[in-house]
């Protein structure tokens, strides 16, 4: 996920001016050096310093770039200890050491800490307090309680657990839009009427739901987030004015849940190069995430990614000779050039492969060559269902014996093509096989307690909305008590297969901007849709 390993780093004893330029001419050598490191806007030279350790590994990140660390985190009684220089000086204190007394001092403004190694209390300019575990020394380092340090110097820290990763964060000395003492604001944009509305309607009840639902249990780090919607219709013309008036009216921290290609691609360029970050876009277009731009943050598999994880699946299966059909539309290309990269990434043989036009009705000719092609699976890269139903019938019409892998929009597959549908894969990315989740059941729960008048059939636009706020909740969490454009950024950076309650396995890095990564696949069995396989990620493990 980090895709670049700063080998040989230690981070030396700094105050806060000297440190960021440290840190910054670090990053210009590394960057002439390996051409890969994502440099912070200008705005993240104005004393902003956002620090991760995972506990038990050799390095940390500061500011969204990685550098090694001699010693690491560890967990000791219960408690996560740090070594106590990396903290401190990253965040401008001085930190004093005597040895006769093997006692630690720390300073920062008017802040006096005072720690000696085994003993379990420490002072607070003066003020006695008993710590749940004592400082002690390993290889040369004094380990301290990350959470009772970073408190006494007024930083903000918080805690992941699922990947045991500890966040620690300066308060900005700048403000930050869209924030106040109590409130967040972000903006969000979906066809709230006209004929898209049966999709986005449920899709923003889902996402705003959710959203109720934390600040009903008392919002993020103690503030409430507020959502100012707007009715696209689906209708870029309309998008486009309703997030200038988010950014340069409302000043919202974040656009968050955007639904639709055509709006969100009109806007993702101008919120990229204002700094303000959008997250999830009800879309798979792949430019969302290719390349990737530091604030838009997809969610949904795109194209390209879900090309690859149907040959891996394939392949997963030993079917390895493979036949292909797509649209020739911006979806079906974009899809077919997933499945090179697969075959280039994890072997394979293409043996038949044909575009197809998004009006064509005829696929006997196209099937005829796939059976006469000896190819153990049959790709079908379209969102267009009833192509995609077309084809199933007239595969089975043919008798074609090769497997059929449809992409995730094709959930209804058994409805369009009938009896045809028996024995097709289709992919999925949120998985609602077990009823009794408690994943699922508190989607439902949350959702249909906000919103009870919703068709429970909508659910599957519903969950998308609620994915969204699903993500961009934990990553608030983890941006801190200070909360910034960059910080949040920073955050979602540290994403490696985080698990909400019903999106799963969310990947995100400096250069890495698909969030989704994996799928499951299902097969009709039975006129119903059974899961068969676990998630099948193409993502390179860090």
């Amino acid at each position: 996920m980090f895709s670049t390993y700063l080998e040989g780093l230690h981070y030396k004893t700094m105050n806060r001016r000297k440190g960021m330029k440290k840190v910054l001419v670090v990053l210009l050598v590394l960057a002439m050096v390996f051409g890969s490191v994502v440099l912070p806007r200008p705005v993240s030279a104005q004393k902003e310093f956002f620090l991760m350790l995972p506990v038990g590994l050799p390095y940390y990140v500061l500011n969204g770039v990685q550098m090694k660390i001699d010693v690491p985190p560890e967990i000791v009684s219960g408690r996560t200890f740090v070594p106590i220089r990396l903290v401190s000086e990253t965040f401008g204190a001085e930190v004093g050491w005597d040895n006769a007394t093997r006692t630690v001092t720390i300073k920062m403004d008017n802040t006096n800490v005072v720690l000696k190694v085994g003993s379990k209390t420490a002072t607070v300019n003066g003020k006695p307090y008993t710590l749940e575990a004592a400082p002690y020394i390993k290889a040369g380092r004094t380990m301290v309680p990350v959470r009772f340090i970073s408190e006494a110097l007024g930083l903000s820290v918080q805690w992941e657990p699922q990947k045991k990763l500890v966040y620690i964060r300066a308060k900005p000395t700048f403000s930050v839009p869209g924030v106040t003492d109590k409130e967040v604001l972000i903006g969000s944009f979906s066809a709230l009427s006209g004929p898209y509305s049966v999709i986005g309607i449920p899709f923003y009840h889902g996402f705003q739901a959710y959203i109720n639902y934390v600040n009903d249990n008392g919002g993020v780090n103690g503030r409430k987030i507020k959502v100012n919607v707007a009715d696209d219709q689906l209708n870029p013309s309309l998008t486009v004015p309703a997030v200038k008036k988010f950014v340069e009216e409302d000043k919202v921290f974040a656009v968050v849940a955007g639904l639709g290609t055509p709006g969100c691609l009109a806007v993702m360029d101008y919120l990229n190069n204002n700094g303000v970050p959008f997250i999830y876009q009800g879309s798979g277009v792949s430019a969302l995430a290719y390349p990737p731009k530091k604030y838009i943050f997809a969610v949904q598999p795109n194209y390209m990614t879900e090309g690859q994880v149907f040959v891996k699946f394939a392949l997963n299966n030993n079917w390895k000779n493979i036949a292909v059909v797509y649209s020739d539309d911006d979806a079906g290309k974009e899809g077919l050039s997933g499945i090179h990269t697969g075959v280039d990434k994890f072997g394979g043989k293409i043996v038949y492969e044909s575009p197809f036009p998004v009006t064509e009705t005829d696929f006997t000719s196209y099937l005829l060559r796939v059976k006469q092609s000896n190819a153990d699976v049959l790709l079908v890269y379209t969102i267009n269902v009833a192509l995609a139903g077309n084809i199933v019938k007239t595969a089975k019409s043919l008798g074609l014996t090769q497997k059929i892998v449809l992409d995730y929009s094709m959930a209804g597959i058994a409805a369009t093509a009938g009896d045809a549908a028996e024995g097709v894969y289709v992919t999925g990315w949120i998985d609602f096989s077990n009823p009794d989740d408690p994943g699922v059941q508190k989607f439902y729960n949350v959702w249909l307690k906000y919103y009870p008048n919703d068709n429970p059939l909508t659910f599957a636009y519903a969950v998308a909305g609620y994915a969204a706020g699903e993500i961009f909740v934990e990553a608030l969490r983890r941006a801190g008590q200070y909360p910034s454009r960059d910080a949040l950024v920073w955050a979602l950076e540290t994403f490696y297969g985080w698990n909400g309650d019903v999106v799963k396995d969310i990947s995100y890095g400096p250069n890495e901007r698909a969030g989704k990564y994996s799928l499951f696949f299902m097969q009709v069995q039975k006129g119903q849709l059974v899961k068969v396989s676990d998630w099948v990620s193409v993502l390179s493990k860090p």
